[in-house]
């Protein structure tokens, strides 16, 4: 992610100073009665494959700093909306006592990630967690490989990266803008790790690094579009792929039926709600379900060796007469 930032708690609400003071009080010294203050009897905490309730909730928090007596919890960033809050966190600790079946092995115990809460009034009744789990039980000591050995050589160790950069650049890729409203603002990034998940249900994927700066507004969101530039929108992959603030202040851009931003003119512009996501290392994988889609008879713009092509003047391939 993005490096760790200090909140200025002077540039927060009092409700999200509460919510901050009282995951902090729980996870760092076992007090979990002070999450009666801002959870409502109705809690609900989600995880990718769990469900929690408040009492739920306490008796995890409760479980684990048993095991790991020294826990610490960071809050490092606060994204605020009207009715909603996102937190990103870090956490750490010492395994000294059974947990997930491990033996107290003393190891340290190191994660990060973020929770998407949901206000009714001052009190949360929904909330969303995800975390790095491969880097949790990797650093417990987990073997997590494939248990083919030979699919389990470091990478590093078997090819260098200027290889690496090479293979990658023989791909053929479309060039896609990643766009979401955030706080009224409309942000996006340029994006050609792009692909179908399955047609029905309708999903696809973007992977988007975690140093973004558009990341942390991206994974708050509850939807996202992606526009498949066209041929002649080069000029808006280049502005998209800067690190500039306003980006869209330079493009014609509109917003979509569900919020999101899209590109004008795009060959294809897609609205998507966010279902899931899968942290792999640097980057992150984005799943969103398709909502609306509205195509074009344009080209689509194509990457390829670092430079940008027409997509309508691909000449089609023809069989080795070998």
């Amino acid at each position: 992610m993005d490096e760790e930032l200090t909140i200025d708690v002077s540039t927060l609400t009092p409700r999200t100073i509460a919510v901050i003071n009282a995951l902090e009080r729980a996870w760092g010294v076992g007090d979990v009665d002070a999450l009666d203050d801002v959870l409502a009897p109705s809690f609900v905490r989600r995880g990718r494959r769990s469900r929690q309730s408040k009492d739920d909730l306490k008796s995890s928090v409760l479980d684990m700093r048993r095991a790991f007596p020294d826990l610490e919890m960071r809050v490092t960033r606060a994204v605020e909306g009207k009715s909603d809050l996102a937190l990103y966190w870090t956490s750490s600790g010492t395994l000294h006592d059974e947990y997930l079946g491990l033996p107290p092995t003393g190891r340290q115990y190191s994660v990060s990630g973020a929770t998407f809460s949901h206000f009714d009034g001052d009190k949360i009744v929904e909330e969303n967690v995800i975390y790095d789990r491969r880097g949790k039980y990797s650093s417990l000591g987990v073997p997590l490989s494939s248990g083919n050995a030979a699919e389990d050589v470091d990478a590093d160790s078997a090819v260098g990266t200027d290889v690496l950069r090479s293979m990658h650049r023989k791909m053929v890729t479309g060039v896609t803008v990643v766009a979401v409203e955030s706080n009224g603002e409309p942000r996006g990034l340029a994006v050609n790790a792009f692909s179908s998940v399955s047609l029905e249900p309708p999903l696809i994927l973007v992977c988007v690094q975690k140093s973004s700066s558009t990341y942390s507004h991206l994974i708050a969101a509850r939807h996202f579009s992606v526009s498949v530039l066209a041929a002649d929108q080069l000029n808006v992959a280049k502005v998209f792929a800067t690190k500039q603030d306003r980006k869209f202040d330079q493009v014609a851009w509109h917003h979509g039926e569900h919020g999101a931003p899209l590109i004008d003119g795009a060959a294809v512009a897609m609205e998507l709600e966010l279902q899931d996501t899968l942290h792999a290392s640097t980057h992150t994988i984005f799943i969103g379900r398709v909502r609306r889609v509205t195509t074009t008879d344009a080209a689509p713009l194509v990457y390829t060796n670092g430079a940008f092509f027409d997509g309508a003047q691909l000449v089609e391939a023809s069989e080795s007469s070998a």
